[in-house]
C-alpha cells in the first residue's frame, strides 16, 4: 500500500499547483475509508465514492447526490487526481466486499 506522503508526491510531480499541506488533506481524505495501491479499475459507484472523498475536503457535507447534480466541469480537478495516480499506476483500492469472489458476483 502507499502512503499519503507518496500519493501527495505523485500529485505533485504531476504538476498541481496545490500546496502539499492541501495534497495532503485530500490525500488522507482519499486514503481514510481504503488504501491507495496497484491500479484496479474501478465501477461507477467506487468512483464516484473517492471523488466524493476528495470533494468533502473542499465540501465537508456535500454528498453523492450533490456530485451527481454539479456540471463534470466543476469536478474535473477530483478526477484528474485519480487520473494522475492512475497514470503512476496506482488507484484506491475497492471495497473488500466488492471484490468478485471466484469470478462471480
Amino acid at each position: 500500500m502507499v502512503d499519503v506522503n507518496e500519493v501527495v508526491h505523485v500529485w505533485s510531480r504531476a504538476g498541481h499547483g496545490t500546496p502539499d499541506d492541501r495534497l495532503g488533506r485530500y490525500a488522507r481524505a482519499l486514503t481514510a475509508d481504503r488504501p491507495v495501491g496497484p491500479y484496479r479499475a474501478l465501477d461507477d459507484a467506487q468512483e464516484d465514492q473517492a471523488i466524493l472523498a476528495l470533494y468533502r475536503v473542499d465540501r465537508p457535507q456535500a454528498t453523492i447526490a450533490d456530485l451527481h447534480q454539479m456540471p463534470p466541469l466543476a469536478l474535473a480537478s477530483y478526477h484528474q487526481m485519480l487520473h494522475d495516480l492512475a497514470r503512476e499506476g496506482l488507484g484506491p483500492l475497492r471495497d473488500s466486499r466488492s471484490v468478485p469472489i471466484g469470478g462471480l458476483r
